[in-house]
C-alpha cells in the first residue's frame, strides 16, 4: 500500500484517498443527474402550458367557443402529456370566456408546486 506523510507527523493511506475521491465523484454525478432531471421537467411543464394555450385559442378561432373540457382538447386537438408527471386542472367558465387552467407537477420529480395559473 502507498503511504503519504503529511508534515512528517501523520500518515494517510493511499486507499483512503481513493475512496474519498470516488465518493466525491459519485456525489457530483448524482447532483448533475438531479439537476438535469429538474430542467427536463421544467421544459416539459412549459411546453404543456404553451400547448394548452395554443389549443384553447385555436378552438376559439375555429369554432367561436372555448373548449368545454380537457378531454375535448385531447380528442379534437391531440393534446398528449405525461399524466403520471403532470395534473391539469381545467376550468371552463363559459363558451365565450377564456377558461382557467393550472398545470401541476406530480410524481417522482414533481415538487407539488403549481405551474402557471391562467385564471
Amino acid at each position: 500500500m502507498d503511504t503519504f506523510t503529511i508534515h512528517g507527523k501523520r500518515k494517510i493511506n493511499g486507499t483512503l484517498i481513493n475512496i474519498i475521491l470516488f465518493g466525491v465523484i459519485i456525489i457530483v454525478f448524482m447532483a448533475a443527474i438531479r439537476y438535469t432531471a429538474g430542467n427536463t421537467m421544467n421544459r416539459q411543464e412549459e411546453a404543456l402550458n404553451r400547448a394548452l394555450e395554443r389549443d384553447i385559442v385555436q378552438c376559439y378561432a375555429e369554432n367561436g367557443y372555448y373548449p368545454p373540457s380537457l378531454d375535448y382538447i385531447k380528442e379534437h386537438y391531440g393534446l398528449i402529456y405525461d399524466e403520471g408527471s403532470f395534473f391539469v386542472d381545467y376550468t371552463p367558465v363559459g363558451g365565450n370566456i377564456y377558461p382557467g387552467y393550472r398545470v401541476m407537477r406530480i410524481g417522482a420529480f414533481g415538487t407539488g408546486a403549481e405551474g402557471a395559473a391562467n385564471e
